[in-house]
């Protein structure tokens, strides 16, 4: 399920344009530096999809650590940043994503390792030096003495090699696969836990404001029963207790300055900067709210057991997990390898015979070649293979049960989200009905209180429901944001579930306006 707030503040829509798709590799030559950089994302900043048809668009923006710092230089100061602007910049800026990216990008490059074990390796050799050889004719011992010089060059290539580099490359393939999707869940974690320090920032604003607002109300009171007393309508304990309620009104609005800055800290860090740094943020107090859910809760899991990028990065581990199998039962098979080599040798030397006498000096050279094939097989290793595929296949369990285990908590957080965002849903309709009920509770008892019909207890004790109810209000409406967009984290795919959402086009009501029927 989605709601209106989340499909605008959407992955899709938080980071716009910068959205790319990975494309197929256009060429097969593994050294193709365009075909190797498709394999991954094309930035820390943006998630990578299996999408064979489109060209990934080429990610203008710098990556480095002083390009990131002039970014944020250039986010407006004296106004506030949007949510969207900070999810991008959290985005480009954020460890979290960078370092999922490199990862994807050294399992890419591994990839193209293990495919260059299907090409013919070349190689070139040579000796340049002082030689002596000892030959003999018959009885007669001969040595020759002299420089030589001799370079060739040598071509291998594995012909046949019963499937080792088939399942490398397949079990390469998976790693790389479970790297990408590692990297898309980990640009949703961003998301959420930025979204989730952004509406903590404006609640705690929002609080802020209340407890202004409180304050005020306690100062009018105050007033009023000092004016009171000069007349002889009031007496000084009805006036002490007004001050220990202004009191109390002026430390609760301390406490909520320092959660502010708590709030702001913990929102900079998310982002990717030092926690002294300053944001500026736009309020979501006005942001319409969702009216109704028409997504069920099995379809939910559903879409989170087919999408979640963690569940499909365990997969594909396991798969990975069968190449490494087929890998440790191939190397019980022989290999069999194409060889040549071409090259050339130049010789001068001074001849002797065994009794020391000097024979004619020779000067030859000569080319040199050789081709063939050969091929090896190992026969006893000790049981070591035999062990590396009983490891295998043991690891392969281990990720099977890796995966059945994040299938059942995938299928629990969304539960659990689920049904936490209903109560949000609940308690946030509840909390403007009680706030409309305090307001007007409390309206009606100063007003006694004014006119002599009661006393200043009556008048205490609805001053504190109205204030506990503005916090209620506050706090139920940051905790309805907050289970949204946990459980969108939990589905793990926002794009898909923005549409199971009925749109709405009714404004959040503000604070002091009774809900609608």
């Amino acid at each position: 399920m989605q709601f209106q707030f989340l499909k605008r503040f959407s992955t899709a829509s938080l980071i716009g344009s910068a959205l790319v798709g990975l494309n197929a590799c256009k060429s097969d030559d593994p050294w193709n530096e365009e075909r190797f950089e498709k394999l991954v994302s094309q930035s820390s900043a943006t998630p990578w999809t299996l999408d064979k048809d489109k060209d990934a668009p080429q990610d203008a923006k710098g990556r480095a650590e002083t390009e990131a710092e002039k970014q944020f230089q250039a986010l407006p100061k004296d106004g506030p940043n949007t949510l969207p602007t900070l999810v991008e910049f959290a985005l480009e800026n954020n460890p979290t994503t960078r370092g999922e990216w490199q990862k994807a990008k050294s399992r890419a490059a591994q990839l193209g390792r293990i495919e260059s074990l299907y090409l013919p390796t070349l190689s070139a050799s040579g000796f340049g030096g002082y030689v002596q050889q000892i030959g003999y004719i018959n009885t007669e011992r001969f040595r020759n003495t002299g420089p030589m010089m001799q370079g060739s060059l040598n071509l291998a290539w594995i012909l046949v090699d019963f499937g080792r580099r088939d399942a490398q490359t397949e079990s390469a393939r998976r790693a790389l696969m479970a790297s990408n999707y590692s990297f898309n869940r980990g640009i949703q974690k961003v998301i959420f836990e930025v979204q989730d320090a952004y509406f903590s920032v404006d609640a705690k604003i929002a609080l802020q404001e209340t407890a202004e607002q409180n304050l005020e109300t306690a100062r009018v009171q105050l007033e009023a029963v000092e004016d009171r007393l000069i007349v002889g309508l009031a007496t000084r304990p009805e006036m002490l207790l007004a001050k220990q309620q202004f009191t109390q009104a002026q430390f609760a609005l301390e406490a909520s300055s320092s959660a502010t800055f708590d709030a702001q800290s913990t929102l900079a860090r998310r982002v990717g900067l030092s926690a002294e740094t300053e944001i500026k943020i736009t309020s979501l107090q006005r942001l319409a709210l969702p009216e109704d859910m028409s997504a069920q809760v099995d379809e939910l899991i559903r879409t989170s057991i087919r999408g979640r990028p963690d569940l499909l990065a365990a997969v594909e581990r396991v798969r990975g997990a069968d190449a490494d199998i087929k890998l440790a039962e191939a190397q019980f098979l022989p290999i069999v390898n194409a060889g040549a080599m071409v090259g050339q040798t130049r010789f001068w030397y001074d001849g002797r015979t065994s009794l020391g006498d000097p024979t004619t000096n020779q000067n030859f050279w000569g080319p040199e070649y050789s081709a063939g094939l050969n091929g090896s097989w190992l026969l006893f290793d000790g049981f070591e293979r035999t062990n590396a595929v009983r490891q295998a296949r043991a690891d392969r369990a281990v990720a099977a049960a890796d995966l059945e285990k994040m299938r059942l908590e995938a299928t629990s957080e969304v539960w659990d989200s689920y049904f936490v965002h209903l109560a949000a849903i609940k308690q946030f309709a509840f909390g403007e009905s009680l706030l409309k009920a305090s307001q007007d509770s409390y309206d009606s008892v100063f007003e006694s209180y004014v006119n002599g019909l009661s006393n200043i207890n009556n008048v205490l004790t609805a001053e504190s429901a109205l204030f506990t109810a503005r916090s209620t209000l506050i706090r139920t409406r940051a905790e309805l944001l907050a289970s949204a967009a946990k459980l969108a984290f939990a589905v793990g795919s926002p794009e898909d579930t923005s549409r199971w959402t009925r749109k709405s086009n009714v404004a959040s009501k503000s604070a002091s306006t009774p809900p609608s029927e």
